[in-house]
């Protein structure tokens, strides 16, 4: 286990070894949830919606593609009369 401080500004940092360990880099977006106790805090990487996508690609029929710009599906799209 590895120890890291609180700061005065209610930081936390993730100790280098543990971000190589999870593929964390700048940028990257955490989600936080807590036990119910309040004992615990649970940090988790959030997927992008290409990463998303591309999981669950593996359970869509072959040849449709992923949504992944909905603005610019419903540009294209023809105006309903």
């Amino acid at each position: 286990m590895t120890a890291t401080l609180l700061s005065s500004r209610g930081q936390v940092v993730i100790p280098a070894q543990v971000r190589r360990m999870l593929g964390l880099v700048t940028g990257d977006q955490l989600r936080v949830s807590v036990s119910e106790d309040g004992s615990e805090i649970r940090l988790r990487r959030q997927e992008s919606l290409t990463e998303m996508a591309d999981r669950l690609s593996s359970y869509a029929r072959p040849g449709v593609e992923p949504l992944l710009d909905s603005r610019a599906y419903y540009e294209q799209r023809e105006p309903r009369p």
